[in-house]
């Protein structure tokens, strides 16, 4: 889960809930929360070319959040599925989940996602521009960005919207905000910079 200060510059891990309905509650706010950056960086993308980085960092922490609540959706759901193994303390990589959220231990379909070669590659574009902007490389945003993005955005979407794999009901609120973010993210990015 994400570090948090505790107000005297120190941060510390947040433990991941052992309870799936939480840990699905946790994630989806994680995500809007993530959209709104994404939203805010794309907009102002439109000045500022260079805050496509910060953009990708919102999508790439939405998409992990949204893989966290696929992945814990089920009844069945363990707490291992969202979990590194390298740091059992903490919520694995996006690349990890990912590969997790396509297998067919974890998710069935439709709510399994099912990504091509070519969308792999843009969700990794996405994520190494996120990797540089995190890490301050000097790395540059790619003209592909913003079609890269939106299938970022597309999985969101069907992972949180059009085929979730956990009880929908109980969290209507949040699921129409992050897909009021996703429009949002979606409309930043069409003729912006980058497209």
């Amino acid at each position: 889960m994400p570090e948090v200060g505790d107000g005297k510059g120190a941060a510390h891990i947040v433990p991941v809930p052992e309870h799936r309905t939480r840990r699905v509650a946790a994630a989806l706010e994680a995500a809007h929360a993530a959209l709104g950056l994404a939203r805010r960086e794309a907009e102002g993308a439109a000045v500022d070319a260079g805050r496509l980085r910060w953009t990708a960092l919102g999508l790439v922490s939405a998409l992990q959040g949204a893989l966290v609540a696929a992945l814990s959706g089920y009844e069945t759901a363990e707490i291992d599925a969202v979990l590194d193994p390298s740091h059992p303390e903490r919520i694995a990589p996006v690349s990890l989940l990912l590969r997790r959220a396509r297998g067919d231990e974890f998710l069935n379909p439709p709510e399994r996602p099912e990504i091509s070669g070519s969308d792999q590659r843009a969700i990794e574009r996405v994520m190494a521009v996120r990797n540089a902007a995190v890490h301050a490389l000097p790395a540059g945003v790619p003209e592909t960005f913003a079609t890269d993005a939106r299938r970022v955005v597309a999985l969101i979407e069907h992972l949180v919207i059009s085929a979730p794999a956990f009880d929908p009901a109980p969290l209507r609120v949040i699921i129409a905000l992050i897909s009021d973010e996703l429009r949002g993210v979606q409309k930043a990015l069409s003729g912006g910079p980058r497209d």
